[in-house]
């Protein structure tokens, strides 16, 4: 195993030493997360082999930190606002009204992000694995050139169209 594998893997699961406890509490939250959006039908294993799966395909096609890879590709693709749409009946018709609505807590930032570059990734049929087409869409969102960095603008341009329900906001 070679020393950066080692310190990889070490910062992804988090160290026991005091000196950094407050990084390994964020590491193991940042793994977490990762863990919970790539699972399938409630299994955990699964979500795991396609992170160890993941990472070692980051490590073989880049020679950068693949956690501040990571983190780069989670805040450059984490959206603020977020569109709710409702369907309001009028007698026989139907109409959808779209309000903007601010996320306030970072975790759901995070997840939507997470859930953004997954949903991306699985639509994207260049390749035959999954964690490839994960791991090219990381590194093209941490260098701003990914589909979910184009679909988080695209939702803020929409929410800058609809700002006159900005007043309607719940802080």
């Amino acid at each position: 195993m070679k020393p950066q594998e080692k310190n990889i893997k070490n910062s992804l699961h988090g160290s026991d030493s005091p000196s950094n406890q407050k990084n390994s509490d964020k590491k193991i939250f940042l793994k977490a997360k990762i863990i919970n959006s790539l699972m399938i039908s409630g299994k955990k294993e699964t979500g795991e082999k396609i992170l160890s799966k993941l990472v070692k395909f980051l490590q073989r096609s880049t020679n950068k930190n693949i956690i501040n890879l990571i983190q780069l590709s989670i805040i450059n693709s984490t959206p603020i606002f977020k569109l709710n749409e409702q369907i309001i009946k009028k007698g026989k018709r139907k109409a959808t009204k779209v309000t903007p609505s601010f996320i306030s807590k970072n975790s759901l930032r995070t997840m939507l992000s997470l859930k953004l570059m997954r949903k991306i990734a699985s639509k994207n049929k260049s390749s035959n694995s999954f964690y490839t087409k994960l791991g090219k869409e990381i590194v093209a969102s941490a260098q701003l050139k990914s589909a979910s960095v184009e679909r988080k603008n695209e939702l803020q341009k929409q929410v800058l169209l609809n700002k006159r329900y900005i007043s309607k906001f719940r802080w």
